[in-house]
């Protein structure tokens, strides 16, 4: 068995010694030994004792990615493979071409945010979790590629057979340094593709011009203000919770106009992207535009993400995973037509996490907010407190209309307090987990179910 891990070792095991954020598995490999590893993968020489085989790479993430391919026969090939890379949408997207390829009849499987404890996991168990999806007749698999997992190398030997991209926006700095960086992440996605695969790119994002430069892949744009071919959305309607549009499809021989009408909770500007890119892959995977259009509108809600929280309560409450400024921005935005009275935000950011955001974030909440309260969200090793001032401190004229509360449940049932009939009281950052990070203790907290107790109090 391969490992990267040296505490799983057995007798004869390989294993990868591959860097980490925090430790290096290269110091471990003694431990490895003793453990029984018959061969020792790492970057740099070691001295290992007579019997045990090393092999120096250039990559000990690649070989491990390698490795692992291998290891499962790679399962990669036999599945269609789908992956989506972005700031913001991965999930929904994701979510909407199970539903879509679901309802075509086939069977699908899901990687990704809400599902795995990574958003992609690291090679060795992507692979083996592909494996056992071939194992049980999975014939597609949507996958949510992150960052970090392509900066990584998780991914490295997957066969994509549909890249998508959604969007390029302040994040994730504190581990890429800079837009640039990030960016050149994203890229990899793109330049795994053969010419026989597809690209599906956001041309409304400044940065959909680089993904087109970078890959092999025939491409296929998608936007709602700026797509010029195969698809494009002309109008959306939010305030009866419907996406309409107009749909300019290709076939071989000329441009055909489809018109469409559905009906979906998945409201706001940012699910009109998501949809569109969702019907691209579907049509390129030969589904029928109505069993496209059946298996959106399947689709009620998507976990933590827009989701609606209704005891009866005469005001809305949405949690949203919202933890970067852009999205941020847009939920602010896709609620602001449809509350009639206050909107009432409560947010945080991580700790140990990109501190640049954070500013930002406060601009933000502060403009488009009437009520803003911030805590904490997973504080991870820095005091919550610190965390709180970076959000604020730099927000001008803010006294009347940001507080601060370090407990989450007290800033969220105070929120709850002040919402009166007609406003939207909005939760944000955490979405669909369950659990909060402090100091490396995972403490049970689901913003969901801590609103329906609240309501259910009142």
């Amino acid at each position: 068995m391969i490992q990267y891990d040296s505490r799983k070792i057995a007798p004869g095991d390989t294993f990868v010694a591959i860097p980490g954020l925090k430790v290096d598995g290269y110091d471990y490999i003694v431990q490895a030994i003793e453990q029984g590893a018959a061969v020792i993968v790492a970057e740099r020489e070691s001295k290992v004792p007579v019997g045990v085989k090393f092999e120096k790479v250039p990559s000990s993430r690649q070989a491990l990615a390698h490795l692992a391919c291998k290891f499962y026969d790679n399962p990669s090939q036999k599945v269609k493979l789908i992956g989506i890379t972005g700031t913001n949408g991965k999930t929904t997207m994701a979510y909407l071409i199970r539903s879509i390829l679901e309802t075509a009849g086939y069977k699908v499987g899901i990687i990704g945010t809400i599902d795995n404890a990574l958003t992609t996991p690291e090679s060795l168990e992507l692979q083996g979790l592909l494996a056992k999806m071939v194992e049980e007749g999975i014939t597609h698999v949507v996958m949510e590629v992150s960052s970090h997992a392509l900066a990584q190398d998780r991914v490295f030997g997957c066969d994509f057979d549909v890249a998508i991209f959604t969007n390029l926006t302040h994040d994730h700095l504190d581990f890429h340094k800079d837009m640039t960086g990030y960016l050149q992440a994203k890229l990899k996605l793109f330049q795994m593709l053969e010419g026989d695969d597809v690209a599906i790119i956001n041309v409304d994002d400044p940065a959909s011009k680089y993904f087109m430069e970078e890959t092999r892949a025939e491409i296929i744009t998608y936007g709602v203000s700026q797509a010029r071919r195969e698809l494009r959305s002309v109008k959306h309607n939010d305030f009866e919770a419907e996406v309409s549009g107009i749909l300019i499809r290709p076939d071989q021989m000329s441009l055909s106009i489809n018109s469409f009408e559905l009906q979906t909770s998945l409201i706001g500007l940012p699910n009109v992207y998501n949809i569109l890119a969702a019907y691209n892959a579907a049509a390129y995977l030969y589904v029928l535009p109505k069993t496209i259009i059946k298996g959106i509108e399947k689709l009620k809600n998507v976990p933590g993400r827009f989701e609606s929280i209704s005891c009866g309560q005469n005001f809305k409450v949405i949690v949203d995973f919202a933890h970067s400024p852009d999205a941020l921005q847009k939920l602010l935005e896709t609620y602001r037509p449809l509350t009639k009275g206050k909107i009432i935000l409560v947010f945080g950011c991580p700790g140990e996490r990109d501190r640049e955001k954070r500013p930002i974030m406060g601009e933000i909440a502060e403009r488009l907010a009437d009520t803003v309260i911030v805590t904490t969200d997973d504080p991870h090793g820095e005091n919550p407190a610190e965390i709180i001032k970076g959000i604020i401190g730099q927000v001008t004229n803010h006294e009347s209309r940001i507080t601060s509360f370090v407990d989450r449940r007290q800033a969220i049932t105070k929120a709850l307090i002040l919402a009166k009939k007609g406003d939207t009281v909005l939760i944000a950052g955490r979405g669909h987990e369950t659990f909060q990070d402090l100091n490396g203790q995972k403490i049970a907290f689901d913003d969901r179910s801590l609103v329906r107790e609240l309501l259910a109090n009142r």
